[in-house]
C-alpha cells in the first residue's frame, strides 16, 4: 500500500511540475509601413515625396483593399485631381503601421 501511495505521489508531483512552463516569444511587427487611400479616389493621382505620379485605387476589382507599402518615418503627398490640387499632407508612419488618407 505505502509502494501506490508513493508512486501516485511522485506521478502527481511529476504531472504539476510538467504543467508549469512557460512559453515565450517574440512578436515581431512588420519593418515596412503602409498607405490605404479611402474616399473619392476617381480619377486621382499621388505623388509620395516627390516621386513620379500613379493613380491611386483604394481597392481592386474583387474588393480588397489595396495598401502602397511605403518607409517608416515622414512622407509628404499630394493628391491631384484634373489637374489641381485635392490634398496636400505630411504624415509620419511608425514602422508596422497603415495610414489612412481620405481624399475628399
Amino acid at each position: 500500500m505505502r509502494k501506490i501511495v508513493c508512486c501516485f505521489f511522485i506521478t502527481c508531483l511529476f504531472m504539476s511540475l510538467t504543467a508549469c512552463g512557460s512559453k515565450e516569444g517574440i512578436i515581431q511587427s512588420s519593418p515596412n509601413s503602409y498607405l490605404k487611400f479611402t474616399g473619392n479616389t476617381h480619377n486621382a493621382y499621388a505623388t509620395i515625396d516627390d516621386s513620379d505620379p500613379f493613380p491611386i485605387q483604394s481597392s481592386n476589382e474583387n474588393g480588397r483593399i489595396i495598401h502602397y507599402e511605403v518607409s517608416p518615418g515622414k512622407h509628404k503627398i499630394i493628391v491631384m485631381r484634373n489637374n489641381a490640387v485635392a490634398l496636400k499632407r505630411e504624415v509620419l508612419i511608425g514602422k508596422g503601421m497603415t495610414k489612412e488618407i481620405n481624399v475628399k
